[in-house]
């Protein structure tokens, strides 16, 4: 795909609107803005703190003579009147007003981010989604209510979850059977194989015994790699949420209940996710899963990469492939395919000028094939509020798995619905959180919830 000739004809320039902007995806989007003047025009941004807002711009270097902030619609009316106008909102709810083509969605909070969505698409504003919190919740519902309004609910380039479903799109049009897809977690296992010096997140250790298992021999070398760095975190609750994302959009399915979170190099992952009878860890395919990429110091990060895994079709073009460098199975009988990166904001621009100029999603279809449920840590008390906290977005004391929807209890409550939510009971270490233990009176992304259950 050429993007020069893809957009040749097409000049418009798109008005964009962001919520949500003071978080490293909105930065990185703002900061990209300006480089693409024949594209995109920012033209309103939203946030709960206004000054804020404008700091971030200014350290931008947006012309600030041309912000204008605004708290009615009145003012709002008022601002379009003036050419090249920045509109600064603290109230999410006057973002219809300010004649936008497109609504960048970044605030990762899954109430708002669904009603502003829902609001926006409801004006006829294409929508571009960031907060992967509400999408894993909300997304069949805003994908429906898009179409029925004949503009775009896209999930945004620049995050794993868009970046798989689009290579996946690539590698079934080339008629390559996919048998697993999936990304690494956020951050590298680095091993100096010559000091032993094992690293994660500027954390560091000896770790002598890793060197014996740095070579692939089985299953048996993940549980001890495994074992041996059982004091660091070998899963993270956002990896859930986007393969929740990529399953609604893909139809592929949770591999198991926890994923199986290999430590493994790159150059393994064909003989790892593949079926356990061939040597691997899956016992179906067609699935989505995480690892934990394992590399030395001087190797290239494969952190927020994405891969998928394709049975190999023709001996002698998987050979050829292999003498190439590609990743082969040992067997021969699979390959993996891999992106990675993920450039946050920075690729972003693309989804926006997709959905104003071709009126392309990153969906070609959503729906809730995956939930994401949450099940008590310790023991909880009827009245407690389920707050998210910190940048990763996490409710404490619960753990996350992800079930397919036909394994999912029908009541279980998405983890993301729960944030922000009162319990109307106690809950014991243990139990399965589920709908009837939320206070949810009032709750649009229920409704949304609720409502994109329901096939077309």
């Amino acid at each position: 795909m050429n993007y020069t000739t893809l957009f040749h004809d097409m000049h418009s320039v798109a008005k964009v609107g962001i919520i949500g902007s003071n978080g490293g995806f909105g930065y990185s989007f703002l900061a990209q803005v300006p480089l693409m003047k024949d594209s995109l025009e920012l033209q309103v941004i939203c946030d709960l703190n206004i000054q804020e807002s404008i700091e971030l711009l200014k350290k931008l270097q947006y012309d600030e003579t041309r912000f204008r902030s605004c708290n009615s619609k009145d003012e709002i009316e008022q601002a379009l009147q003036i050419p090249g106008s920045i509109i600064i909102l603290e109230d999410g709810e006057l973002l219809p007003f300010c004649n936008i083509d497109v609504l960048v969605e970044a605030t990762g909070n899954p109430e708002i981010s669904s009603c502003m969505a829902e609001k926006c698409l409801q004006y006829g504003i294409h929508v571009c989604m960031v907060s992967k919190e509400a999408d894993c919740v909300s997304g069949p519902y805003l994908y429906r209510l898009a179409k029925q309004k004949n503009v775009v609910y896209a999930i945004a380039a620049g995050d794993q979850p868009a970046n798989l479903i689009e290579f996946l799109s690539w590698v079934k049009s080339l008629g390559l059977e996919v048998i697993a897809a999936g990304k690494s977690s956020e951050y590298d296992y680095i091993y100096n194989l010559d000091t032993g010096l094992f690293s994660y997140q500027g954390e560091e250790v000896v770790l002598p015994e890793l060197k014996d298992h740095w070579s692939l021999n089985g299953v048996n070398t993940l549980e001890d790699r495994s074992r041996i760095l059982k004091d660091f975190p070998q899963f993270a609750v956002p990896d859930y949420c986007e393969m929740n994302v990529v399953s609604n959009a893909t139809g592929l399915e949770p591999s198991c209940n926890r994923f199986h979170y290999p430590i493994c190099r790159v150059e393994e992952l064909a003989d790892i996710y593949i079926p356990v009878e061939d040597g691997g860890v899956l016992t179906k395919t067609g699935v989505v899963d995480v690892f934990n990429n394992l590399r030395r110091p001087d190797e290239a990060s494969f952190a927020g990469g994405v891969f998928v895994i394709v049975r190999c079709h023709d001996e002698r073009v998987w050979s050829l492939l292999r003498e190439k460098g590609h990743v082969v199975s040992r067997n021969g009988k699979y390959a993996c395919m891999y992106l990675p990166y993920h450039f946050m904001g920075v690729e972003a621009p693309i989804s926006v000028i997709n959905a104003f100029r071709l009126g392309l999603s990153t969906y070609d279809a959503c729906d809730c094939h995956a939930v994401m449920t949450a099940i008590a840590e310790r023991d909880f008390a009827r009245g407690e509020q389920m707050d998210l906290r910190g940048h990763h977005r996490l409710i404490d004391d619960v753990y996350v798995q992800l079930l397919s929807g036909e394994d999912a209890q029908d009541n279980a409550a998405p983890y993301y619905l729960i944030a922000g939510k009162r319990l109307k009971q106690d809950v014991k270490k243990g139990e399965l959180i589920t709908l009837e233990m939320l206070d949810l009176q009032g709750s649009e992304l229920y409704r949304m919830y609720q409502e994109g259950q329901h096939n077309e």
